[in-house]
């Protein structure tokens, strides 16, 4: 979506008033009509710019706001945990994208989508001003890069996920006493009444993740409350639209190695912003004195050794070198023994000996090189 100049609303009495009194002054100066005609036309022109310009100066958020529909992820992409090329791949959100209610506007702005998660800009604009203590929260938790809006989700649907799959849990099916994860709004505050940001929809979560992804789907999203500790409003928000998933961009990397517990790492998967490392289980694999699942513990490093803070299995691609990636495995007999990697894990041991104490402790590891897909 695109803001164009015509669909500006600009203050028509001030400019009526402007035109006539240089109207007038053109009209005395200039007595030949044809000559007369042309002249007014430029003149007219010109002292439409000219309040323009006089507008965009006086009002420099006014003009601000103008290229930003379309245009959010530029400012916003690098802020996100997840981030990326955005602005670059990213297509218009088409359809209804714009919903008002109790005083505050959402747009959402772009949209780009690959197998394994969504993501959207959007822009939050309320007639009242957003309090102070709003903007300075994140400041308070210890997040200084953009700041949090999130928006709770009533209704959630992609037409992909239909008919109800065999193995489905019902306590995770979207039903009465259902509760959507709340996406997070990341971004920044223009001004006193306009928040810009972005999120991220994750096709990894359940109920999502029971489907496979189609190449092109509808999506429709129903908002009843937006805020965070500082700010809430209650409200009905609603949205749809058509998704075209990127595929180009997708690879998998079959791994298919066990630890002596059973768990497997089967494969790697990677999209321009995501890895995925899907863990299996097998009981053919389990050695003995492994039979407890939790007999084994495991860390992964990326090619510079630096720990990969994943949520099983799931992490940034910008945040680490994915040239190889490395899952140590070691055992954890006893809560002493457990207690004790863990700690040096998480701080004792400097970042840069990390590896070197891992291959001390470790029973074994599962290497994955996937220097090839270091690609742009």
């Amino acid at each position: 979506m695109q803001i164009r100049f015509d669909d500006i609303s600009v203050p028509t009495e001030k400019l009526n008033i402007v035109v006539e009194q240089n109207m007038s002054e053109i009209r005395r100066r200039y007595e030949k009509k044809k000559r007369r005609d042309y002249l007014v036309r430029g003149a007219v022109a010109a002292v439409v710019a000219l309040f323009m310009v006089a507008v965009f100066t006086s009002d420099p958020t006014f003009a601000a706001k103008l290229p930003l529909i379309g245009h959010i992820f530029e400012r916003v992409q690098d802020e996100q945990k997840y981030s990326g090329n955005f602005a670059e791949v990213a297509e218009p959100v088409t359809d209804k994208n714009v919903s008002q209610s109790e005083g505050i506007t959402i747009t959402l702005s772009e949209i780009y989508c690959d197998p394994k998660a969504m993501y959207i800009s959007a822009m939050i604009e309320s007639e009242e001003p957003f309090p102070e203590e709003v903007k300075e929260s994140n400041m308070l938790e210890g997040d200084n890069i953009g700041y949090h809006m999130y928006l709770w989700i009533d209704q959630q649907e992609l037409d992909f996920m239909t008919p109800l799959p065999e193995d489905y849990v019902p306590q995770q099916w979207p039903g009465e006493e259902y509760e959507w994860t709340s996406l997070d709004l990341k971004g920044e505050y223009l001004d006193d009444h306009t928040y810009v940001g972005a999120m991220r929809v994750n096709f990894n979560e359940a109920p999502i993740a029971y489907y496979e992804v189609p190449e092109e789907f509808h999506w429709k999203l129903k908002v009843n409350h937006i805020g965070n500790m500082y700010y809430e409003k209650d409200g009905a928000w609603e949205f749809e639209t058509d998704v075209t998933v990127d595929t180009a961009k997708f690879d998998v990397v079959e791994v298919n190695e066990s630890m002596p517990n059973g768990n497997t790492i089967e494969k790697v998967t990677l999209t321009p912003y995501e890895v995925y490392i899907d863990y299996g289980y097998d009981k053919t694999k389990i050695e003995e004195g492994y039979e407890r699942i939790d007999s084994l513990q495991s860390v992964i490093l990326d090619g510079d050794g630096i720990q990969i803070q994943d949520t099983v299995g799931e992490f940034p691609r910008a945040m680490y070198n994915i040239s190889k990636i490395t899952i140590y495995y070691f055992a954890t007999p006893t809560e002493e023994v457990h207690d004790e990697i863990y700690e040096n894990i998480h701080g004792k041991v400097p970042q840069e000996q990390l590896a070197d104490y891992l291959e001390e402790v470790s029973m074994g590891k599962i290497e994955v090189d996937l220097g090839e897909y270091m690609k742009e």
